[in-house]
């Protein structure tokens, strides 16, 4: 079921008036798409386009749910500003994955029973995401995207080109995560990873990356309220590092421990651990100088924009994810697809997802959804980047980037050294 919003029911003013500025200038050619909108209705119907969202609003990775929600409400915002694809408002419904990938089915299952869902954004967690696309989007063809699931995994999943994702894999974080820890001289590190898709995939990249020796992978479960016995099979060969690929809720009892215990050793640090929440629970002094990896922040103009605004629209937002901005272009990358395609059938859809997002093209980014229309109107060959950095769909719906060593610095994730992306493939 929809939630309400306020920020749905009131205007960006400074947004309003460039969007207004962009119509104004369209003349004739936006006469041309809404003489497309029209017959396109005639074929589908004239009511909004439903999008499900299933993200985790409770569970281990609660601290995403409601930061990646508002950065699709912004695209939502945008998209609707400017008159929808094919001249149809999207509409988004979501639902809670509480981080579990039996929540996350039924959801997913509901939402495209009971909406008419096309397209349906999530999960994070890669299990939830996967189990989502085996049993409910790709049987039921519909557009799946993710903005924050990582596992190496999605990439060779067969899901007859439906499953995107605008989020890095995990192939590059873990190659990442093994290239600073030799970096550091370090000839020992042991693999601590959360026992799923996710952290086993991560695991096994690592492995077959790191230079010196792994002296242990050790899966654990989530929610246990000791991991003594867990972190006593990790350090048991005293490795000089811990990669370790874990989720804020567990991680925190874990790092809390390991402090406590006297065990030593160093940590590096998955993305999905890189939260303010994690250092307040922990604790700055026992993080100072723990070591993490992420996809390098884009620079861009359109990055600083969509920060901008996302202040301005949620000032008493306690979390901030970068998740926020891979959910925007999800959105935004799906309300381009659906006017390129013509139509909001996910068969053809696919295709132009790819068409829309990948160069050579002209340019459309942040808030431009206007302009992206008119030029795919006038039969002008478009390439989508948004705050998020480039969006080029490969061939097995992913994207590249480049990688930023993170260290823990006075109470705050401080970016280190970038690691170019041709240096991880």
């Amino acid at each position: 079921m929809a939630r309400s919003d306020p920020f749905l029911e009131r205007m960006n003013r400074r947004r309003f008036i460039r969007l207004s500025g962009l119509a104004g200038v369209t003349g004739a050619t936006g006469l041309a798409g809404c003489s497309q909108s029209l017959l396109q209705n005639d074929n589908e119907g004239s009511g909004s386009i439903s999008v499900g969202v299933v993200l985790p609003f409770s569970g281990d990775l609660s601290d995403f749910g409601e930061p990646m929600m508002n950065g699709l409400q912004l695209a939502l915002s945008d998209i609707n500003d400017a008159g929808g694809p094919l001249g149809r408002e999207i509409e988004l419904h979501q639902a809670d994955s509480e981080t579990n990938p039996t929540t996350g089915v039924t959801a997913a299952n509901s939402l495209t029973n009971n909406q008419d869902i096309k397209c349906l954004i999530g999960a994070v967690s890669s299990s939830v995401t996967i189990s989502m696309a085996t049993s409910v989007t790709v049987p039921k063809n519909v557009v799946h995207i993710t903005s924050a699931s990582s596992s190496p995994a999605i990439s060779t999943l067969d899901d007859n080109d439906l499953l995107f994702r605008t989020r890095l894999s995990d192939q590059f974080s873990a190659r990442a995560m093994a290239k600073i820890i030799s970096n550091e001289g370090a000839d020992k590190a042991a693999v601590l990873y959360l026992n799923n898709d996710f952290g086993e995939a991560l695991s096994s990249a690592f492995n077959e990356t790191f230079g010196g020796t792994t002296t242990a992978r050790v899966g654990y479960e989530a929610g246990q309220s000791s991991y003594q016995q867990t972190l006593s099979k990790v350090f048991e060969d005293d490795p000089d590092f811990v990669a370790f690929a874990g989720y804020p809720e567990s991680g925190t009892t874990i790092l809390s421990q390991w402090h406590e215990g006297g065990y030593g050793g160093q940590w590096m640090l998955h993305n999905s651990m890189l939260s303010t929440d994690v250092i307040d629970n922990v604790g700055a002094d026992v993080m100072e100088g723990m070591w993490g990896v992420r996809t390098k922040p884009p620079t861009s103009e359109a990055t600083g924009s969509f920060t901008s605004d996302y202040e301005s629209e949620y000032p008493d937002a306690q979390l901030f994810s970068p998740y926020s901005w891979n959910s925007y272009d999800a959105l935004m990358s799906y309300a381009l697809a659906v006017h390129h395609a013509g139509t909001t059938d996910p068969s053809t859809v696919k295709q132009s997802l790819h068409t829309i997002a990948t160069p050579p093209g002209d340019s459309v980014s942040y808030a431009e959804f206007e302009s992206g229309k008119t030029k795919i109107d006038n039969g002008t060959k478009i390439d989508y980047s948004g705050p998020s950095g480039n969006v080029d769909y490969d061939e097995n719906g992913d994207v590249s980037s480049d990688m930023v060593a993170v260290r823990v610095q006075n109470g705050e994730f401080t970016n280190a050294d970038t690691i170019p992306a041709e240096d991880l493939q």
